[in-house]
């Protein structure tokens, strides 16, 4: 009976961690560097807040994944540094699966000349993952004659209470200025173990990303037809974590307080391979910013990948913010 119940609790954890790296990315990076790298909190020396909310829709009415982030960051201009929180939260429904992770992160900006910074950043954290045995039914609650599904199940997994805590450490840094940006993350450093046998380990593999982006102004002598202040942002990142492969790249035209866009995203590991196309767009006014981002299923696949919506606000307490007059520009050095 141990080893059957050793069998069931094996076949749970390999699902839920192989599940959990898709979590890196549950939330469009290019609106939300922070995310995939903690030293973005630094930049420009501005303090925000901002929430975030992801559905993954598989198209069967029944599964899905809710997805819930929130962050914030409080810059010291004066010292050269921030601090950074980022709180995640997901859910597999028809599972009964979660995992909630909390971020702190201190981030140091280094001059290298007068309009390039260097911000480095050291994250601490903690996270749990939970089954919620509710959600899910055993054998012997399933009646073959009668079609019908009872509320008690006898099996020895029906009395088990999987959860699992663990610490987590993570480095990042980049180099920017006001057209470009490179930068690199390392994530689960201390390979924390997630198992839920404490008889076996199971340990997130080291996650090591790196990011680029562009940015420059598209009506520079204000001659074409669009605003005064139009920027072209784009942006790539790739995330290597043991055997899975995630690429993505986003170009993002930024009109005034408008922002129109375009993602792609390339997931592989071992031989399941998916390839997706999605639409950005978002609208900022002064200290706000709200965005929308659809991602569609893709057929270019050889499982069946979901279709993802995201909404975020996000809001800066950039005391300049009200001078702004149209120019949202995401790289800047000077706070304006």
């Amino acid at each position: 009976m141990k080893s059957f119940i050793s069998i069931h609790i094996v076949l749970i954890v390999l699902f839920t961690f192989s599940f959990g790296y898709a979590q890196e990315g549950f939330i469009n990076t290019s609106r939300n560097m922070q995310f995939i790298n903690p030293s973005y909190h630094g930049i420009n020396m501005v303090s925000k807040a901002g929430v975030n909310y992801s559905r993954f829709d598989f198209g069967e009415g029944t599964s899905y994944i809710d997805n819930k982030y929130l962050y914030g960051n409080f810059a010291f201009e004066d010292m050269n540094f921030s601090i950074g929180l980022d709180v995640n939260s997901f859910s597999l429904t028809n599972l009964g699966l979660s995992e909630n992770q909390i971020d702190l992160s201190y981030i140091y900006k280094i001059p290298v000349n007068f309009n390039t910074y260097i911000l480095g950043a050291l994250t601490l954290g903690i996270g749990s993952q939970d089954i919620d045995k509710s959600s899910l039914i055993f054998q012997d609650q399933i009646d073959m004659t009668l079609g019908t599904i009872s509320g008690v199940s006898r099996d020895p997994l029906a009395d088990f209470s999987p959860s699992t805590n663990y610490f987590d450490i993570g480095a990042s840094a980049l180099i920017y200025n006001e057209t470009f940006l490179i930068g690199l993350s390392l994530d689960h450093i201390n390979t924390p173990n997630v198992s839920f046998n404490n008889e076996s380990d199971f340990e997130k593999e080291i996650a090591f990303s790196l990011q680029a982006a562009l940015e420059f102004n598209v009506n520079q002598y204000g001659r074409s037809f669009l605003p005064d202040y139009s920027y072209m942002m784009m942006y790539l990142y790739a995330q290597q974590a043991g055997e899975t492969l995630r690429i993505y790249s986003s170009q993002e035209l930024q009109m005034d307080g408008f922002t129109l866009g375009l993602l792609q995203s390339l997931a592989k590991y071992r031989d399941n391979n998916s390839l997706e196309f999605g639409l950005i767009s978002g609208f900022s006014s002064e200290n706000y910013r709200v965005d929308l981002i659809y991602t569609f299923p893709s057929s270019q696949t050889n499982f069946n990948p979901p279709s993802i919506f995201q909404i975020g606000v996000t809001m800066d307490f950039n005391r300049f913010s009200r001078n702004r007059r149209g120019n949202y520009k995401r790289l800047n050095t000077d706070n304006m």
